[in-house]
């Protein structure tokens, strides 16, 4: 028998007690042991030490492993189509065409009325159909890979939450649908200059041309549109469709068919536009040979306008001065407005800014001017004002009662996420800036322009909502009171009061709105991301 001694006394070591708890000592050895422990603590408790270390173990190895819920591992059940995805479908179809024969409808035949008349409004982003021969096949692939791109990652994205196959059919077959829509096919002649470009006189070309160069001069004729990017254009030929340019400077000499719009520092315009004119300019200058025979409408920082216009005359300018002929009305909106000797203006003259017009006594004008005075910031002596203010509140207060019991997990994830200032207010800005611009591309991207207008209708929503998940948590760190829909809101009206009040604060009332959007903003992105993120089932 193994054994340990230490002086007078005599002590066991731990092999022959596990020995002992096993039932492997011989009779003499174990009953000698049992004797031992009578009258040794020391012995005693490495025996029961070692007791429990055995039951630990046992029951360690002889466990069996927990089960698994059974809700986790069944295999999800194979139904047919949900009937709420065939009236969501049913809905959305004559909501789609309702808005496009009430809304989108009459304003595109508004807007080809006033010459804005292309084959359709993503074309017009495009400059009417402005592509080169043997583009067919390639704008077909491009519009295969970005349909396939945004397709792939709208699935990665939705993996987690789009269980139903019924979903992903739904959008794979909205983008097949979009794949199968007729395409407009168009041709151009597109030259680059190295660096310059010149359509000599006497030549013409039978389509679009579009250039990129320094320098573009056209004294030819072109049957199509003028498609230009250059830092100085001179146009002495005849265009027979539109001018469309971005340059630094940008002179019509010969005549135009069809319309003007340009995005450029200098516009001159010294010969006949027989539509409209569009553009945004540094200065603006029609000569008095000049006539346009559509809508003259300017974004300009001068403006002066010697010639002829046939139909209206929409400004907004810092300095514009009148002294040819308008046919119709004159609206302007800007600081100071001159009216020459030589005008002659047959409609009504509105102006609105913040200086007295200079109308001259020679100069022919079908009513008086119109003058409303623009008051920088809000008028705090009007009643109106108030009562203005509290429609918004209103309007605000609604809304986020709409949200409060249509989603309140996420509302109240929302308000929760406003804690964490620092991430709210990054997130918040980042979207607040990065939204429109991404929009934008895509709304000029063969991806589509419902995918841009949708996304910034989105935007827009997410801005206004912005406000109510402050405002629920400004009212709950005043009036932290109960649970439940009634102190909620509660806290929500409070919360926009003092918000509404904030934003009234002269000089500063910009500031709090500027700092609530990009907080508000942001608490609701990380309110998505905490609702997208797939959670762990717990055992």
């Amino acid at each position: 028998m193994n054994s340990l001694d230490s002086g007078p006394e005599k002590h066991f070591d731990e092999v022959t007690a596990l020995l002992y708890l096993e039932r492997q000592l011989e009779l003499d050895q174990a009953r000698e042991f049992a004797e031992h422990l009578v009258s040794c603590n020391a012995c005693s408790t490495l025996l029961r030490a070692l007791e429990k270390e055995s039951i630990w173990l046992r029951e360690a190895l002889s466990t069996d492993a927990e089960s698994i819920p059974a809700r986790v591992i069944a295999a999800p059940e194979r139904t047919n189509a949900h009937w709420g995805w065939i009236a969501a479908f049913g809905l959305c179809a004559a909501g789609g065409y309702t808005l496009w024969n009430g809304f989108i409808g009459p304003a595109m035949s508004g807007a080809s009325e006033a010459g804005f008349g292309q084959d359709s409004v993503l074309m017009t982003l495009f400059f009417s159909g402005a592509f080169w021969r043997g583009w067919d096949a390639m704008r077909s692939l491009t519009e295969f890979l970005a349909m396939a791109t945004l397709g792939a990652l709208a699935i990665w994205l939705l993996r987690k939450q789009w269980k139903r196959f019924t979903a992903i059919a739904f959008v794979m077959g909205a983008m097949i649908c979009t794949l199968a829509m007729p395409q407009s096919a168009a041709a151009a002649d597109i030259e680059r200059g190295n660096p310059s470009y010149t359509l000599p006189a006497g030549q013409e070309v039978k389509t679009d041309l579009i250039v990129w160069a320094t320098r573009a001069r056209i004294d030819g004729d072109v049957d199509g549109d003028l498609i230009v990017w250059s830092q100085n254009v001179t146009v002495n030929g005849h265009i027979k469709g539109d001018i469309l340019g971005a340059a630094q400077e940008l002179r019509v000499n010969g005549p135009v068919d069809g319309n003007v719009r340009a995005w450029v520092q200098t516009l001159t315009i010294n010969n006949s536009v027989a539509k409209n004119v569009l553009a945004m300019t540094g200065v603006t200058y029609e000569d008095e040979r000049a006539t346009i025979g559509g809508t003259l409408t300017v974004l300009a920082g001068t403006m002066e306008v010697s010639g002829h216009v046939t139909g209206d005359l929409l400004a907004l300018v810092g300095d514009l001065t009148v002294n040819g002929s308008l046919g119709r009305d004159a609206l302007v909106r800007g600081g100071q407005f001159t009216v020459g000797p030589n005008a002659q203006i047959a409609g009504k003259t509105r102006y609105i800014g913040d200086h007295q017009p200079d109308i001259s006594p020679s100069a022919k004008l079908g009513s008086p001017v119109e003058i409303t005075y623009k008051k920088r910031g809000p008028d705090y002596s009007r009643w109106d004002y108030y009562w203005h203010q509290i429609m918004l509140w209103g309007a605000s207060f609604i809304f986020g009662l709409v949200l409060l019991f249509a989603v309140p997990a996420f509302f109240a994830s929302a308000e929760n996420s406003a804690n964490r200032f620092g991430p709210a207010i990054g997130f918040g800005a980042l979207f607040l800036f990065a939204t429109p611009i991404v929009a934008a591309i895509v709304c000029a991207t063969i991806v589509g322009l419902g995918v841009g207008i949708a996304a910034l209708l989105l935007y827009l929503i997410c801005l206004y909502a912005s406000q109510v998940f402050i405002a629920s948590w400004l009212g709950h760190k005043i009036i932290n009171a109960g649970v439940g829909f009634g102190p909620a809101i509660g806290r929500l009206a409070l919360g926009l009061a003092i918000l509404r009040v904030l934003r009234m604060l002269p000089y500063v009332g910009w500031l709090v709105t500027l700092v609530m959007i990009m907080w508000g903003l942001g608490a609701l992105v990380l309110a998505l991301h905490r609702a997208m993120r797939p959670q762990a089932v717990p055992a």
